[in-house]
């Protein structure tokens, strides 16, 4: 479930397309619209593979250029003295 969270919006649909085109096509009862259905599964499949491996390349370059350095700590500032009241005096 990790590996579907991760993927981008457009991954995410074309799995979706395939999972719903398999099962088109095991279960119809027509032999011509099964035909149909594995076409259009192979040209998902096909378009999945090829923006997987796309989106991996870019997926590193944008991923290092948004990890930025850790700030250096700031300096701890100098105690103060407490207040002391003054209704007292």
């Amino acid at each position: 479930m990790d590996f579907f969270n991760s993927l981008t919006l457009d991954l995410k649909m074309l799995v979706v397309g395939i999972a719903g085109c398999v099962l088109l096509a095991l279960f119809s009862g027509n032999r011509k619209s099964e035909w149909r259905y594995m076409v259009v599964l192979t040209v998902l499949s096909a378009a999945g593979v090829y923006r997987f491996t796309q989106l991996r390349g870019v997926d590193d370059a944008q991923r290092s250029a948004a990890i930025r350095p850790a700030p250096d700590a700031a300096p701890v500032p100098a105690k103060h003295k407490p207040l002391v009241s003054t209704s007292a005096k």
